[in-house]
């Protein structure tokens, strides 16, 4: 092998320092690791990524108009410890995520193709920027004064029609149905298909809240999808769909990924829940609780009723207990009149006797006109208004009232209708 480097060596000449293909590749990459040692970290935006058997994908640089590329792969094997790691902190990788990745650049013999072999990656750096763009979008929403918009819209009374904006066929749909039906309640569910994951899912999301929100049909909405990889649920803490809800004339409830999940989706909206299943219980139990008070007023209505029944049953009572008593005592009175009668009657001629029970005779007479019972029995009758008072005067009445007319053997309830004094039309009341 030649080795002169001169630059004055022209083209062509024997003493030109010449590589085969494989030598050059192999000094290339002898080159490339007493630079780079056992490796370097890296940092990008994953695109382009392929799962064949390998991970193979493009590591993107943009910095304003420029732009770097960089092809990296992952061995199978690494990828499996790598993917675990991931899940722990609730990522998987997938185009759009931003990480850091530590490995060897290495010129490959077998294509010529240069590559980044990952062996690493740093979790924290995809959450740090995560984050950071969480907390930019919030910033945005304060600023333009959209953050609590949606919290602000009137909830309705009773939520019974409800708008879901889910994939259809999920099993966020199937279970917020499921809910909806086991309630027994009458909901009436429009669904809105839309993309919830994925590079299109922002524009399929907000037009989805945008066409529902325009419907007069609805009472409210629910936006929700299953769990996932935390880069799988990005979308919600976009400015777009944090937008299109706060804009919202309806209120929007919120039901995304699992439990530890919370979107920027979920702080702008009027309600957020854990789960799907959970954001359609809440809807259930705001209906039920209006069912539950309702039942009770009318209870109470039924209980304030019977107890003015009851009042107006011992008021009556006690009105006739005084009348008896007024009749017994005139009894009592005139026994004992009585009594002292026949002492006297003893010791008197035949005629005193006479007169005396003439005149016992005609006091009977005006005590049995007392009772109220034997002045009915010749076809009078009683009459008294709501509150128990006896009706004495027709001027005092107005069409409409009720009133309660007492005869020997029952009583009567009527309203008055007409009302006439002597010399007019008589009056007509409906029984």
């Amino acid at each position: 092998m030649a080795h002169n480097s001169s630059p004055e060596a022209t083209f062509g000449d024997e003493d030109d320092e010449t590589f085969s293909v494989s030598e050059f590749v192999k000094t290339v990459n002898q080159s490339i690791k007493q630079r780079f040692g056992r490796g370097v970290w890296l940092h990008g935006e994953i695109q382009e990524m392929k799962t064949p058997n390998h991970v193979y994908f493009t590591l993107v640089d943009q910095d304003g108009d420029k732009k770097a590329v960089l092809s990296a792969s992952i061995w199978q094997g690494v990828y499996q410890s790598m993917r675990a790691k991931l899940a722990e902190s609730g990522l998987q990788l997938a185009d759009g995520l931003k990480v850091r990745v530590f490995g060897e650049p290495d010129l490959y013999a077998g294509n010529g193709r240069f590559s980044f072999k990952v062996s690493k990656i740093d979790p924290r750096f995809t959450l740090g920027d995560l984050i950071a763009q969480r907390e930019e979008v919030v910033k945005q929403l304060k600023l333009k004064k959209l953050y609590d918009a949606n919290r602000a819209v009137d909830l309705a009374l009773v939520p019974l029609r409800v708008g879901i904006i889910t994939s259809i066929g999920s099993a966020a749909h199937a279970d917020v149905l499921k809910t909806f039906k086991d309630s027994k309640i009458g909901f009436t569910i429009f669904v809105h298909d839309a993309r919830v994951q994925g590079e299109d899912s922002i524009s399929s999301v907000v037009a989805a809240l945008q066409t529902m929100d325009m419907r007069k049909d609805l009472d409210l909405l629910l936006l929700v999808r299953g769990g996932g990889a935390k880069n799988d649920l990005i979308a919600f803490d976009s400015l777009q769909i944090a937008t299109a809800i706060a804009n919202c004339r309806l209120p929007v409830f919120t039901g995304i990924g699992h439990e530890t999940d919370f979107s920027v989706a979920d702080e702008v909206a009027n309600q957020s829940h854990k789960t799907p299943t959970a954001c359609a219980t809440a809807v259930i139990e705001i209906v039920r609780e209006f069912i539950e008070s309702t039942e009770q007023v009318w209870d109470g209505i039924a209980t304030l009723a019977l107890r003015e029944l009851e009042l107006s049953a011992s008021h009556l009572a006690d009105r006739a207990n005084k009348i008896g008593s007024k009749v017994l005592d005139a009894l009592a009175g005139a026994s004992k009149r009585l009594a002292m009668t026949a002492q006297r009657i003893k010791h008197r001629p035949e005629e005193v006797f006479r007169l005396e029970k003439s005149s016992l005779d005609a006091f009977a007479d005006r005590v049995r006109l007392l009772d109220p019972v034997n002045t009915m029995a010749r076809g009078w009758s009683i009459t008294r208004n709501t509150a128990g008072n006896i009706v004495r005067d027709v001027t005092k009445l107005k069409t409409g009232d009720k009133l309660v007319t007492t005869f020997a053997n029952g009583s009567t309830a009527s309203t008055i209708q007409e009302i006439s004094t002597k010399g007019k039309q008589n009056g007509k009341s409906k029984e």
